[in-house]
């Protein structure tokens, strides 16, 4: 048998590591998305600011995770 306490534990847990998985995701994607249009913007033959923003993203969504996972436990 369940303990219903278990079960609404897993179902928060469940909401708190997707919550992260999604801002993680957006946080990738509008630090890519604002690198393409600037690639755009200056139509260069290297999307390089795209490569830069996107590792900047990726970079600060891993420091939001760390952080946001040491403040919960």
């Amino acid at each position: 048998m369940i303990d219903p306490n278990e079960k609404k534990k897993g179902l928060n847990n469940f909401a708190k590591y997707t919550s992260i998985s999604f801002q993680m995701l957006v946080t990738i994607g509008i630090f890519a998305f604002a690198g393409y249009k600037i690639d755009e913007y200056r139509q260069s033959k290297t999307p390089i600011f795209t490569a830069i923003l996107s590792l900047l993203g990726v970079v600060l969504s891993l420091y939001q995770v760390v952080r946001q996972l040491n403040k919960n436990e």
